[in-house]
């Protein structure tokens, strides 16, 4: 009995002693997780997943986790729409995770900027967001170009401005809104331009804090109203810009004022809302703001905006420059030349004060 007795024992021992050799089973994968805060965020309906700057990890049955190369991983693609944010599924064995991405009808890159539609509209006009980027994790001016709500000058009012706002050591992006669309169908689309910028700050090196706006003509009102707090960012609840840079803008809801602004017999209550300088109150942010005074129906908006900003006691520079016509952009040739420059110092000496 002794004998089978240590048998037993020994047997036992050596079941032991293999358990806990090296021959126990190996760690293995029990989830599997995506940073995708480097990762490409727009991701064009129709092709393939770029998984650049993905970086995947694996929680390992032993406590440990591992990172997993991306060329092991297959990715599944969101179903197709229009666009809006999305989600890329990610497949490693049996094991799966998502991260976000925006799916946009199309994408247009230059040496300059890249162009990302957001939406198409019903009536055929189209809303972009232009990135016009220097990086370095810098404020940017968030451009509304003119066109009477019934176009964008993306040209003279946009790319002009992006590349001299660049030149001047920032980031800028150039929103094209929807056009021949009441209100608030333009300002919905500011509120979706900054919310695709904020998504994304990581991926184009920008901070949100102190972005300013500027808008010229049409784009001065919508510039001017997303600054004010009834219809405005804080009524989508969002940080008013540090500074408004306004150019030749209309910012006043006349009698005569287009319907495809406000629609055909707007209520008083309704032109209230729309018009800027009867909406500016003591936390409206530091204006720059000009025009040329042979601009005449114009310079009445710039009028009553100066008087606003004035009863209010915000900071304000209030150009009447000469030699010159509504439409210019940067005026080169003219007294005005010089204007972007300017603005962007007065944004940039009211960060500390707004």
């Amino acid at each position: 009995m002794l004998k089978i007795k240590n048998a037993f024992m020994i047997i036992a021992f050596l079941c032991l002693t293999f358990l806990f050799s090296g021959c126990s089973k190996p760690a293995v994968p029990t989830s599997i997780s995506v940073d995708s805060s480097n990762a490409k965020y727009w991701y064009v309906s129709g092709t393939e997943i770029d998984p650049s700057g993905l970086v995947i990890h694996a929680s390992m049955t032993d406590g440990t986790t591992k990172e997993i190369p991306v060329s092991e991983c297959s990715f599944e693609k969101p179903a197709f729409a229009p666009y809006g944010e999305k989600e890329v599924t990610v497949h490693y064995g049996d094991l799966s995770a998502v991260y976000p991405i925006y799916s946009c009808p199309s994408a247009a890159e230059t040496d300059s900027y890249t162009t990302y539609t957001v939406r198409l509209n019903e009536n055929g006009s189209r809303v972009t967001l232009t990135a016009s980027l220097v990086g370095e994790n810098k404020p940017f001016v968030l451009i509304f170009p003119g066109g009477g709500y019934a176009a964008v000058y993306m040209r003279q009012e946009g790319f002009d401005y992006a590349a001299e706002i660049n030149r001047l050591g920032f980031n800028a992006f150039i929103l094209e809104y929807s056009v021949n669309m009441e209100h608030p169908a333009p300002l919905n689309d500011v509120n979706t331009a900054y919310e695709i910028i904020e998504q994304n700050k990581d991926f184009f090196h920008v901070t949100m804090d102190n972005y300013a706006v500027c808008g010229s003509s049409a784009g001065g009102h919508l510039a001017a109203t997303w600054s004010t707090n009834i219809v405005g960012a804080a009524h989508y609840e969002k940080p008013r810009p540090a500074a408004v840079i306004l150019a030749y803008a209309s910012t006043h809801i006349f009698e005569d004022s287009r319907s495809n602004l406000v629609g055909e017999n707007a209520s008083d209550e309704r032109k209230h809302s729309l018009s800027a300088d009867e909406n500016v109150d003591f936390a409206f942010p530091p204006t720059y703001n000009w025009v040329f005074v042979e601009d005449t129906e114009v310079a009445k908006h710039t009028r009553l905006m100066e008087a606003a900003l004035e009863n209010a006691g915000v900071p304000h520079i209030t150009r009447y420059f000469v030699g010159g016509k509504h439409g210019l952009g940067l005026a080169e040739k003219t007294e005005a030349f010089g204007w972007m420059e300017e603005a962007i110092t007065f944004w940039q000496e009211h960060l500390t004060s707004h």
